[in-house]
């Protein structure tokens, strides 16, 4: 009999979660996401047909605005676990989606771009303005004249809703994975901290369970935080949306949708 007791591994981040992202994720609602991104780029930008994601995660997003069939998508990670997830994905749709490891404060593309976006809030795993304006220079140093920046990110309004649904939320994944998520939002700092604990199940009876955890953190931010950094930019905002609205962003959104030109 295994007396063994669960020891915990910490782990780089999207590795063990590039196993159970898209079951974790299962709730998002990619295709109403790549609808909009879409009208947004026919809105601003129509004639844009050479299209960058960054952080594209498993890809859904990238294969999604595929479907469309009017974009050459080039998508971009840089968790290569992520990557070789969406490469796998790309390969059983037979698709011509582009996949690569990319750090997006280090872009090194030998092409450029109509429009690049950058969606699900990744804008807030940059914790200082200074890099949020790098990632503002190096996107424009690949856009064609003309291009867009579309990208998003999620207010102290929207963590502290976040918190209520996302905090102890656990699962089994396909009976090979377990997980637990714990989300907490420090208010004074404006970190929002997600921490996974991912078992899994049906390790060998002679080694102890092992516990990956992964921790991500999040600054949160505000429209007047972002402002100042694209007024310094080399762009020229063209709106700021309300969530998935084209609607003008406002004091209560949750998420504010940034176009750059």
């Amino acid at each position: 009999m295994n007396n063994s007791q669960p020891h915990t591994k910490v782990s780089r981040s999207y590795s063990v979660l590039a196993e159970i992202y898209d079951a974790v994720m299962k709730d998002v609602d990619y295709e109403a996401w790549t609808d909009y991104i879409d009208e947004i780029i026919m809105m601003h930008h129509h004639e844009a047909r050479d299209v960058l994601e960054l952080a594209c995660g498993t890809g859904t997003m990238a294969l999604s605005m595929e479907e469309l069939g009017y974009y050459n998508i080039t998508a971009t990670d840089l968790s290569p676990d992520m990557i070789q997830k969406a490469k796998i994905k790309a390969k059983k749709a037979d698709s011509d989606v582009h996949f690569q490891t990319l750090d997006f404060l280090d872009i090194d593309l030998n092409k450029s771009f109509d429009a690049v976006f950058m969606v699900f809030d990744s804008l807030n795993y940059l914790h200082s303005k200074e890099d949020i304006a790098t990632l503002h220079a190096q996107v424009y140093d690949i856009l064609n004249p003309g291009g867009i920046f579309i990208y998003d990110f999620t207010t102290p309004r929207n963590s502290k809703k976040a918190i209520r649904y996302l905090n102890d939320e656990q699962d089994t994944i396909e009976n090979s994975y377990t997980y637990y998520r714990s989300s907490q939002y420090d208010e004074k700092n404006r970190i929002h901290t997600n921490t996974f604990d991912i078992k899994k199940i049906n390790e060998p009876a002679s080694s102890a369970p092992s516990v990956f955890r992964e921790e991500h953190q999040q600054k949160i931010y505000t429209m007047n935080d972002i402002m100042p950094i694209v007024k310094e930019s080399p762009f020229r905002l063209l709106k700021a949306y309300d969530g998935f609205e084209l609607k003008p962003a406002h004091k209560r959104s949750l998420r504010i949708t940034m176009v750059l030109r």
